[in-house]
């Protein structure tokens, strides 16, 4: 008998563990073939981070992973994309300053797990822009972009007016890019 994946946003680990896995690649494939754009709001604790987790792993092509479900024989496994994952819930919020050295040096993990050389990570924008044009010209490939919890500094955040503030402009700064 399966188990549930409760606390679990990790595909792989629900996948290789056994865990139940309620099936929603049609969904995924239908939203990848007919857009190009989406911004996915649902509430707190809906999913939302298990998707983008799943999404990583489909265009990194982890083929394995989608046995038995129903993108597994409608994607194409041999194009594989670069794909840059976002995760606000990690980066420090505290102070403009603090926000703005975490998002760089997660931009700097991300370059790394890509393998990229030449990074601008002088800022967190010049990083991101470059992290973007180079996976492109590296993968000769369209480059994925996953942001979750595109939100959280300004809610973390949401007593403090003039801070709140200040973190959505330098998100605005970092949306910008895209």
């Amino acid at each position: 008998m399966k188990k549930l994946p409760i606390g679990l946003n990790s595909f792989r680990d629900i996948v290789e563990g056994n865990y139940i896995y309620a099936d929603k690649t049609k969904h995924l494939f239908q939203m990848v073939e007919n857009g190009k754009y989406y911004f996915l709001s649902r509430p707190r604790r809906f999913g939302k981070t298990l998707t983008v987790d799943v999404l990583m792993h489909l265009f990194e092509g982890h083929k394995e992973l989608f046995e038995g479900l129903y993108i597994h024989d409608k994607w194409d496994w041999d194009k594989t994309y670069p794909v840059i994952r976002i995760d606000f819930s990690k980066i420090v919020s505290k102070t403009p300053e603090l926000f703005e050295k975490s998002l760089t040096k997660y931009l700097m993990e991300q370059g790394n797990y890509l393998k990229l050389t030449d990074v601008n990570y002088e800022h967190y924008s010049f990083a991101f822009n470059d992290i973007i044009v180079k996976s492109c010209e590296k993968f000769n490939s369209k480059v994925v972009v996953l942001i979750d919890e595109y939100d959280k500094p300004i809610l973390d955040n949401i007593e403090k007016q003039e801070l709140a503030e200040e973190l959505r402009d330098l998100l605005s700064n970092f949306y910008g890019v895209l």
